[in-house]
């Protein structure tokens, strides 16, 4: 309880206490001034939460990009690319993700080779079948040009 109001606006009260406990808890492993002084110690902290924000979209990109090249090598193994494979897949209502299928593809290669069998026989029935077609009368496409 304050008994004027002058005192009420020179405390800052509890959560200034509260806010710098947070920065000290946020910046305990930093070295020397940067975890001791608030003034540099909070733009540190600043920094490093951006480069925590940035690198957790990179480090999405990233395993994308990884179980990509695992699944590529996989299907390369048994004679069927990536995007035939994916696409397969996707038509014939398999919902495996990429994670789920690279890790198919290192631990149980059996599975991954019937899966492959799968999309082969799949793209075969679909693929170049629907693409043989003549087009309908009054269609004009790029190969009557």
């Amino acid at each position: 309880m304050y008994l004027t109001v002058c005192c009420m606006a020179r405390s800052r009260g509890p959560q200034r206490y509260f806010k710098r406990a947070m920065l000290r808890r946020m910046s305990w492993n930093f070295l020397g001034r940067k975890r001791n002084c608030y003034g540099i110690s909070i733009r540190s902290v600043r920094r490093a939460l951006q480069h925590s924000n940035r690198a957790r979209s990179q480090k999405k990109k990233s395993m994308k990009q990884l179980w990509e090249t695992r699944i590529s090598a996989a299907c390369g193994e048994h004679g069927i690319g990536l995007s035939q494979f994916m696409t397969s897949l996707a038509e014939s209502n398999i919902a495996l993700n990429r994670k789920v299928l690279a890790d198919i593809a290192i631990y149980e290669p059996r599975t991954f080779q019937s899966l492959c069998e799968f999309c082969k026989q799949r793209s075969s029935e679909m693929g170049l079948g629907a693409a043989t077609l003549s087009a309908p009368s009054g269609v004009i496409t790029r190969g009557m040009l």
